[in-house]
């Protein structure tokens, strides 16, 4: 009787526990041989594959360069404007007026374009910190780097306001997917003044976090320069000896050179502004421009800055 149940057992459902583990068996034999990839290690990003690549749109984030050690313009090489097809400083700006703003944007992928990139324009009372007014949006198609499309090129109308005054211009890419979201940011932010005796700035400088602050100021003459040449070498030692004269303190003001910042160390609550004021003062018997670069700083870090040009004659 009991051999009699055991072969009705094994024809009823036997035979599925078998084929269940010969099932087990063969996916596990699949797996040694590397037929299925591992999963990824992030929760929320399933994909781990080679073949899945991301652009980096980028444009000069002085934000983003400065937390890399190096020092800034806020004569921003890739945004520029244009009167009647000429181009124009933004420290000359009339009010009333419409310029193009043509900002140049960059990819740091070789590998994946971007189509369709959303690039947001705003402009700024002339200052640090202070708050940003919307001029419009524009899309371009951005290729890879060394590629047909990098750089590639957005364009606004921007109608400055009636008042005069100084206005500086930010320029935000807006991509839906990015590897180094950090570098999407770049600022204009320059002024012209003529020194008679000593030349006399002001700006705004205005709390835009959430806590008090105490401000400093740092002043540098740092000019990016003309790009190296493109050429074989690309050592270890070519590429610090390129990074070193862009490090901050790398370009000091010149001897002789005398810039204070007034009040040097203000305090302000959330939302508080102050006006700031720069005074500089060059060696005596000097003719002709130099730059001077005034950045900010709170206890998280770069908090702006403007770029100003003494002119003596």
């Amino acid at each position: 009787m009991k051999m009699f149940l055991f072969f009705l057992r094994t024809l009823l459902y036997g035979w599925i526990i078998a084929l269940r583990d010969l099932c087990r068996r063969l996916r596990q034999i699949v797996c040694r041989k590397g037929g299925r990839k591992q999963p990824s290690p992030h929760r929320c990003v399933p994909i781990n594959d080679p073949a899945f690549v991301r652009p980096d749109p980028m444009i000069y984030d002085q934000y983003y360069l400065t937390s890399l050690g190096l020092a800034v313009t806020w004569d921003n090489p890739d945004i520029q404007l244009y009167l009647n097809g000429s181009p124009v400083s933004s420290s000359l700006l009339l009010p009333g007026t419409t310029y193009e703003v043509v900002a140049q944007i960059w990819n740091n992928s070789t590998d994946a374009p971007v189509v369709g990139l959303p690039v947001a324009f705003s402009f700024l009372e002339f200052g640090v910190g202070t708050i940003s007014v919307p001029i419009g949006s524009a899309s371009v198609d951005l290729g890879v780097k060394g590629g047909a499309n990098c750089p590639s090129y957005a364009t606004m109308l921007w109608s400055t306001p009636t008042t005069p005054g100084h206005y500086c211009l930010q320029v935000q890419l807006q991509p839906a997917d990015d590897s180094n979201p950090l570098n999407n940011l770049g600022q204009e932010n320059t002024n012209v003044g003529t020194a008679h005796s000593p030349a006399v700035f002001t700006f705004t400088l205005r709390n835009d976090t959430r806590k008090r602050q105490t401000y400093r100021f740092e002043c540098d003459a740092y000019v990016p320069g003309a790009p190296d040449p493109c050429g074989p070498s690309n050592s270890m030692a070519d590429r610090e000896a390129r990074l070193a004269r862009h490090r901050r303190g790398a370009q000091p003001l010149p001897p002789g050179w005398h810039v204070t910042v007034d009040p040097p160390s203000p305090t302000l609550d959330p939302g508080d502004s102050l006006i700031e004021t720069v005074t500089a003062a060059p060696p005596p018997g000097f003719t002709g421009n130099q730059v001077v670069n005034v950045n900010g700083f709170h206890s998280g870090g770069l908090s702006g800055g403007i770029t100003l040009t003494v002119q003596v004659t």
